[in-house]
């Protein structure tokens, strides 16, 4: 798992992935139907692994299923490498994301661009407000006016706001009050600040502008902070950079090294999923079937396969059914070069082989690449066309071979873009409503199709929603939340992430 930016708590993230994909999976059976509760689920343990050189980062391990495999979590954690942000860094970023040029902008990111460009505009103006209002907001008696006669209705408020906000943490309340009566308080409080600063304008300034700051610092420096540290490739950025991005190699060589594994599967969340999609590009040029690793005449027709249905599906867009005889096709290729190596195949003793079969990106911001990666349409079409951004299926090497290529010794060997012919890629999205766009996930979307990252994508919509009306705002990190609150009925989005990794799928012994 690789978690999104923000400030991320150090195992926060796996703990309640594997309580919705194992925990409370009540269809996955155990050889010991012992350490299966009904009412705490399966069991799991968390073990001590330097697998990512973190000793905060453990490796969550859990019994085996019917048939012998074990199942093993490890999370991918960088948010320390980008705590604290360089707010020049983020300017720049954000810079670059507002001046764009808006032909450049996707369909489905307008509106939100647009809202962003408001809210900047209204910073500025609050700011300028603020900065003419100086004289009067030093010289302004704040505090007598609110002793005045006149002013004890909003004094009232404002004390009902503190003691709300104050007697869930001081009392025994606090496990039925906290939370709502936090807001509550909040808005009271200010209430009774408005009912005795109503006719002062520079209260409103100072208002409008808190308000930004406080968006500013809580959701923009953590949340896009991070984005800005690995999104933009400039002087002060490429150590971060390379510092998560050698992390993460780390932890799949280790995994991709390690004999006991047979079959991993990645899940990248938001900026994650960014980071997931470098590092299968990374790897596979270090372990993959290229030239330094040519792979077994078995694999190349399994890959040879996988040309051909390309070659024979020669559209933008594909249908479902083509997509999963894609996936199917992938997924025979990479069986063949994970048997690499393998003890009834002695020839290929000294190669590697290949483990990872699937990447499953969950609310991921790569749908809008084209104006937060590349510098709009034709230099994304300049990097997929050049590999530097592998494509699903893979763009062709030649006019003959697309996976992979003919050799001078009549060798084969696959390129170093063509990762997606192996690995299976599905993508989450939930859809934001076109106004409201607080009413969804409006970071995620589509990556599927020529304008993107090709037709063998699986792109899903699943709307993320509950019971609860609230459960339906800014659902960008509610994937593995179980909104309905019920285990023994998930919510769909989470039957959906467990059909995708599909933990008790077997892998065809060699």
């Amino acid at each position: 798992m690789v978690h999104g930016q923000g400030e991320q708590r150090p195992m926060g993230t796996i703990r309640d992935f594997v309580e919705a994909l194992w925990t409370r999976d009540a269809a996955l059976k155990l050889q010991d139907p012992r350490l299966d509760d009904k009412h705490r689920g399966k069991r799991s343990w968390i073990v001590p692994d330097d697998k990512d050189g973190l000793f905060d980062i453990q490796r969550v391990t859990c019994p085996a299923l019917e048939g012998g495999r074990r199942t093993d979590f490890f999370e991918l954690y960088y948010a320390d490498i980008f705590n604290g942000t360089p707010l020049f860094t983020l300017w720049r970023w954000l810079r670059r994301l507002l001046w764009i040029n808006p032909a450049h902008v996707t369909d489905r990111m307008r509106w939100p661009w647009r809202v962003f460009w408001l809210l900047a505009i209204c910073a500025a103006l609050l700011t300028g407000a603020v900065v003419v209002s100086a004289r009067e907001i030093v010289e302004f008696d704040w505090i007598g006016a609110f002793l005045t006669k006149e002013a004890q209705p909003g004094l009232y408020l404002l004390v009902a706001g503190l003691v709300l906000i104050l007697v869930p943490k001081l009392t025994p309340l606090t496990n039925f009050l906290w939370g709502t009566s936090g807001w509550i308080g909040g808005a009271l409080g200010f209430l009774g600040l408005a009912y005795v600063y109503f006719s002062i304008y520079a209260f409103w300034y100072l208002s409008g502008l808190a308000l930004e700051v406080f968006l500013a610092v809580r959701f923009l420096l953590p949340y896009f902070g991070d984005a800005a540290s690995y999104l933009s490739a400039h002087t002060e950025t490429v150590e971060s950079r390379q510092m998560v991005r050698s992390r993460g190699l780390r932890l799949l060589r280790s995994l991709h090294d390690d004999p006991a594994y047979d079959r991993v599967v990645i899940v990248g969340h938001s900026l994650g999923s960014v980071l997931a999609y470098d590092l299968l590009h990374i790897l596979w040029g270090q372990v993959g079937p290229t030239n330094a690793n040519p792979p077994p005449a078995f694999a190349q027709e399994a890959l040879g396969e996988v040309d051909e249905f390309i070659r024979t599906h020669p559209k933008d867009k594909w249908s479902d059914f083509e997509v999963e005889a894609y996936q199917e096709l992938q997924w025979k290729a990479f069986d063949a070069l994970r048997r690499q190596g393998a003890k009834d195949h002695p020839e290929d003793q000294a190669r590697n082989g290949w483990k990872i079969s699937d990447f499953i990106s969950l609310g991921s911001p790569l749908t809008s690449a084209q104006f937060i990666v590349a510098d709009g349409p034709d230099d994304m079409e300049r990097l997929r066309e050049d590999r530097v951004m592998p494509t699903a299926p893979p763009r062709p090497y030649n006019s003959k071979f697309f996976s992979f290529y003919e050799e001078p010794s009549g060798a084969f060997s696959a390129h170093h873009g063509s990762v997606f012919s192996v690995v299976r890629w599905s993508n989450v999205f939930d859809p934001f409503h076109p106004l409201l766009i607080m009413l969804g996930d409006p970071i995620g979307g589509p990556v599927s199709g020529k304008e993107l990252f090709g037709a063998g994508v699986l792109d899903i919509a699943q709307r993320i929603s509950g019971a609860d009306p609230r459960e339906r705002v800014f659902t960008h990190n509610s994937y593995w939340k179980n909104t309905s609150h019920d285990w023994d009925a998930p919510a769909p989005h989470i039957l959906l992430l467990r059909r995708l990794v599909d933990i008790a799928r077997p892998t065809p012994a060699p």
